[in-house]
């Protein structure tokens, strides 16, 4: 990592005409939820619509196993490193036999570290090429001590909250939010509801919408829901995406559409075809 800034304003230069970096945050808000499953299925999806993607494992929860990254160095670890060369930033980024890639952000002792120190500001740079590299960078996410996610891109990028039609976990979701508004001002969310039929979680979204919209003057957007179906657990008994194993099955159907949602070449080809259309 000797020549970082030298190959990272390369990486920046060359891909400056692409289009403009998706770094998406997911934060859950319902504690029973198995979230690597569900960044799994959505990851695959994406990557299935024919974009490459990153996850990022940004979690002071012990969630590395599941996403087979808890022996690998992280993101924060190159940096530090980056004068030994004892690491490479491909020591921290492995492919998975779902197609996406993944690594690590941070090690749990480093998540509260401030974000303006050195080591942050350089992990925050690296990260941004990484979005540059990739067509979209899902974040598995948890607040630090000072309610904020730990790098300032992520801060500034998208956030989605993921929540459950449980009480509790509607009020953790405001709360999140509020938490998060009261640090960065006012700002717009995506909300998915899991274990929701779409009916379901229409009425969830529309009561926690109306609460934001009333009391902090800030707009949600729907990104859709994922209904309780065995599936899921099957598929992750094979070691599949839900997708790839059972493609008719209700929830493949729900998670290929949250991904086109956030999939942007999505967006480009229905762009494309309504002006061929015209």
């Amino acid at each position: 990592m000797s020549n970082f800034h030298h190959d990272q304003a390369a990486g920046l230069r060359r891909i400056m005409a692409a289009p403009k970096p998706r770094v998406v945050s997911i934060i859950s808000a319902a504690s029973t939820q198995d979230q690597p499953r569900m960044m799994t299925n959505l990851a695959a999806s994406i990557f299935g619509q024919g974009s490459n993607v990153l996850v990022v494992h940004a979690s002071q929860d012990s969630r590395e196993v599941k996403y087979g990254v808890d022996k690998s160095p992280s993101l924060f670890d190159v940096i530090i490193e980056m004068n030994s060369e004892v690491l490479s930033l491909s020591d921290a980024i492995s492919s998975t036999s779902y197609g996406f890639n993944v690594g690590k952000l941070m090690q749990k002792n480093q998540f509260n570290l401030a974000m303006d120190s050195d080591e942050c500001e350089l992990t925050n740079q690296l990260l941004g090429e990484l979005a540059h590299q990739y067509e979209i960078v899902l974040v598995d996410a948890t607040l630090n001590k000072n309610q904020l996610l730990p790098l300032k891109i992520l801060n500034n990028g998208e956030i989605i909250i993921q929540l459950t039609r449980q009480p509790e976990s509607i009020t953790n979701a405001y709360a999140l939010i509020k938490q998060i508004c009261s640090q960065l001002g006012r700002r717009s969310f995506g909300i998915i509801v899991d274990n929701a039929t779409d009916a379901q979680a229409q009425i969830v979204f529309r009561n926690i919408s109306q609460v934001a919209r009333r009391f902090m003057q800030i707009e949600l957007e729907f990104f859709g829901s994922i209904p309780c179906d065995d599936h899921l657990s099957r598929a992750a008994k094979l070691g599949r995406s839900v997708i790839d194993a059972f493609p008719l099955a209700s929830a493949s159907t729900a998670f290929k559409q949250i991904a086109q949602r956030l999939n942007y070449k999505q967006d480009s080809a229905a762009i494309n075809h309504m002006a061929s259309i015209n």
